[in-house]
């Protein structure tokens, strides 16, 4: 088994990070002279949290290719955090979307007849008939969450340990150990006592999920088909069908959120699995990373939202801008000419290349981490083997006396390292964790890059 020491792993960060510095003083600049009128430099908090110190600020990006203003060129598999998985300025989507702006203005508050053919395409991919196009994921899962509760009369909502569904105050709890506390940091959450609005517990553990319903107290549960936040974490067998029948059983809502997922394919996990969700939710890349969402509903939600006056949906449901005509031109490009099977053959053809020459890199070094993909969608964590749940990907103990680093969560030394590496070899990874995205117009060539990318640094840590 291999050894890397953390006296290693901090003088090659430190000797990184000075190189990312020292090669880009203009998004150096740049960044300082943003801070005078944007809150920690960056016009959202996100982009503050780059290796290297500062993030680059961007010049032009195409297709998986990003290139900044001191004139450098990155291979992007990062990919906006699935924001772009279609490929920055597809032809296709920015065609749609400019075609839409030029003769029909950016929003009217009315329809257009795209939202015909979306309709009827977003039924087909993922079988609930009754859509809404809202701004983003947050939004669509925020509103979800209010029709369970009015359209069952129930309260509590229930999430499972470590998953991620944007800011929505229901989900960003932690169960520990038994006590639900907010995550720490978080602003303001809506309620200081989080067991009046949520019940978390472990996913994949269908006792505990019976135990939490069994009351009836339940309106929803939210949950990604495939887990994601905290490392890719399977469903095991069985365990969908437990949940739709449990849900079921005790009159609970179950609410599919396809965000970070959607990357298994055209129809996501849901249509791949064949799920049968009460309401779905995809956002990010849904319209090649123009702002939008979808939120699906069953035909008895849907007609009991249809019956109130529109008004009374109007009230806490969306905004101005949601559904706007432009959004539902960006969606009907996105699924027509670049989320569909062909394009999704190759991309995880691509990523499944990418998982196993990780593997082999990191089998060939003795190394304990393990490879995982959804789709296109490929990671790789510092432990010996998947947690099946969140639980144990945040608060289990991991034996690291035969590999002399401490991981300290995904923001370790290691993982910097790997992150400010890779960026100054022109690649781009997930900021937060080694998470890679094969775009549309990734190639082997850019696969195996990566790859090499990887192996070379794993190589200088091991010798």
């Amino acid at each position: 088994m291999a050894r890397i020491s953390l006296e290693k792993v901090r003088e090659l960060l430190a000797q990184e990070e000075e190189r990312f510095a020292r090669l880009r003083p203009r998004s150096r600049a740049l960044f300082e002279e943003a801070k005078r009128n944007w809150t920690g430099g960056v016009p959202m908090s996100w982009m503050r949290i780059w290796p290297g110190g500062f993030p680059v600020f961007v010049a032009e990006a195409e297709g998986v290719t990003v290139v900044d203003v001191d004139g450098h060129s990155y291979l992007d598999l990062c990919l906006g955090d699935t924001g772009g998985l279609c490929g920055h300025a597809h032809p296709k989507i920015v065609e749609a979307i400019y075609d839409q702006m030029r003769r029909r203005g950016t929003t009217t508050m009315l329809p257009t007849e795209d939202v015909i053919w979306v309709g009827r395409e977003l039924e087909h991919r993922f079988s609930l008939p009754a859509w809404q196009v809202l701004m983003t994921a947050t939004d669509a899962n925020r509103m979800a969450l209010k029709v369970a509760r009015s359209f069952t009369g129930r309260q509590l909502v229930l999430c499972f340990n470590g998953t991620y569904h944007g800011s929505v105050d229901e989900t960003l709890v932690v169960n520990f150990f038994g006590e639900l506390v907010t995550i720490p940091g978080m602003l303001g959450p809506i309620v200081k006592d989080a067991s009046l609005m949520t019940k978390v517990i472990d996913f994949n553990d269908v006792d505990a999920l019976e135990e939490a319903l069994a009351p009836g107290d339940v309106a929803c549960v939210i949950t990604e088909p495939v887990m994601t936040n905290i490392g890719i974490i399977y469903p095991q067998p069985g365990y969908h069908e437990a949940l739709r029948r449990l849900t079921r059983k005790y009159g609970t809502l179950l609410l599919i959120d396809e965000t970070h997922s959607l990357c298994a394919g055209p129809r996501g996990v849901t249509g791949e699995m064949g799920l049968e969700p009460d309401i779905f939710v995809a956002g990010k890349f849904i319209a090649g990373g123009y702002p939008a969402a979808v939120l699906g509903f069953t035909r008895e939600i849907s007609d009991w939202m249809a019956s109130r006056l529109p008004w009374h949906n109007f009230f806490g449901f969306g905004g101005t801008l949601s559904g706007n005509a432009t959004a539902v031109a960006g969606i009907r490009a996105a699924l027509e000419h670049v989320l569909t099977d062909e394009n999704f053959s190759r991309m995880k053809a691509l990523a499944s290349r990418m998982e196993q020459g990780l593997a082999r890199v990191i089998a060939g070094h003795g190394l304990e981490w393990y490879v995982a993909r959804i789709g296109c969608r490929v990671e790789f964590r510092f432990l010996p083997k998947p947690p099946k749940n969140g639980s144990e990907a945040l608060f289990s103990e991991v034996d690291y006396n035969a590999v002399d680093i401490v991981s300290e969560g995904l923001t370790g030394p290691l993982d910097a390292l790997i992150h400010v590496w890779c960026a100054n070899r022109g690649i781009l990874l997930t900021p937060v964790h080694e998470m890679t995205l094969v775009g549309p117009a990734a190639t082997e060539r850019d696969v195996d890059r990566y790859v090499d990318t990887i192996a070379g640094l794993v190589e200088e840590l091991v010798s």
